[in-house]
């Protein structure tokens, strides 16, 4: 039963994209590099094989312990939670069949944040504008709606509707933060994208609690299947590249 399963894991895994995708190129990529016969041909072919092991990586549980632990890890969780609001940075919106929704990785933040709030009743700020190229309600006041249907006091939630990006949120939050006095906040957002967040919120002049949530891979020690290609693992890869572009494009802004 067990060498089973592993044949169904590894099948699934090269008969499915990403796994599928990679398969086919390396394949093109040594026919290539035997069968043709000019030198440019072998020289693609070999570019190609070089392409494969990086989208491999990206693939993989084992790249996620290259591309995206390095940033989930850059904060924990902290054991006691000390600011005067929580802010809650936004990820998007879903327009679905029945209506826009928040996506996934929004109600995961919210979820922390209200958690949070339950336990030290610091007010809320929820931070997003519309999608580009969507007409939609901002991010912001649906993050709003989710908190009060969750039994959060509407005075107790601010929405900040401007920002559409981790630099607008921090810019926009600051401002009302000024507005109340207030210096120190606990940010909530996913842990691949805090390290970027808490640079942003920083450069504003603000002190941040980290409190990172919606972990996006397994932090467990490398097994067999984290050695086989995986839409979950490339998803997570490709969102923590994301994150470490956007490290180089914030690393000379300033206010």
């Amino acid at each position: 039963m067990t060498a089973l399963l592993y044949l169904e894991k590894f099948a699934s895994a090269i008969l499915t994209p990403p796994g599928l995708f990679i398969l086919i190129l390396l394949v093109i990529a040594v026919i290539l590099i035997k069968k043709g016969e000019e030198r440019r041909t072998k020289i693609t072919g070999i570019v190609m094989i070089i392409l494969c092991f990086f989208a491999y990586l990206l693939s993989t549980g084992f790249g996620t312990h290259l591309y995206l632990q390095p940033l989930e890890n850059s904060y924990s969780v902290p054991r006691t939670v000390s600011g005067q609001a929580i802010v809650v940075l936004s990820s998007g919106i879903i327009i679905s069949p029945e209506g826009q929704v928040l996506d996934n990785h929004t109600i995961a933040r919210l979820s922390k944040a209200h958690e949070i709030h339950l336990q030290t009743k610091l007010p809320i700020i929820v931070t997003g504008s519309f999608m580009p190229g969507r007409s939609t309600s901002t991010v912001a006041e649906l993050m709003r709606d989710w908190l009060l249907d969750h039994g959060v006091a509407s005075a107790r939630v601010i929405v900040e509707p401007r920002a559409q990006t981790t630099w607008e949120n921090a810019r926009y939050a600051s401002d009302i933060c000024s507005q109340f006095n207030w210096s120190n906040v606990v940010l909530v957002t996913s842990a691949v994208h805090m390290k970027r967040a808490v640079s942003s919120f920083e450069k504003f002049g603000l002190r941040v609690t980290p409190f990172p949530t919606d972990y996006m891979y397994d932090h467990t020690k490398l097994s067999y299947v984290d050695f086989l290609p995986n839409q979950g693992a490339l998803n997570a890869n490709l969102a923590a590249l994301h994150e470490y572009f956007g490290q180089l494009r914030y690393l000379f802004k300033s206010p």
